[in-house]
């Protein structure tokens, strides 16, 4: 696959992270006292940090006291 095909897959998995983001939020709100929902998005925004990581960007990594 080329540069501008894996850029283009790339930009597609930001554009369905949103969308579940967005799909947690809401179904988090409905749910206000389960403490699930906090729970996954502290596990979620790990990946996102060592992606940043992997792009030259350590401060996610550095806030959230993980090693790279």
């Amino acid at each position: 696959m080329r540069q501008p095909e894996r850029h283009a897959e790339a930009q597609d998995l930001l554009t369905r992270i949103a969308s579940r983001l967005s799909a947690h939020q809401k179904e988090q709100a409905a749910e206000p006292a389960n403490w699930g929902y906090p729970g996954d998005l502290g596990r979620i925004t790990e990946q996102p940090a060592y992606v940043l990581a992997d792009l030259g960007d350590l401060s996610a990594l550095d806030a959230k006291g993980l090693e790279y």
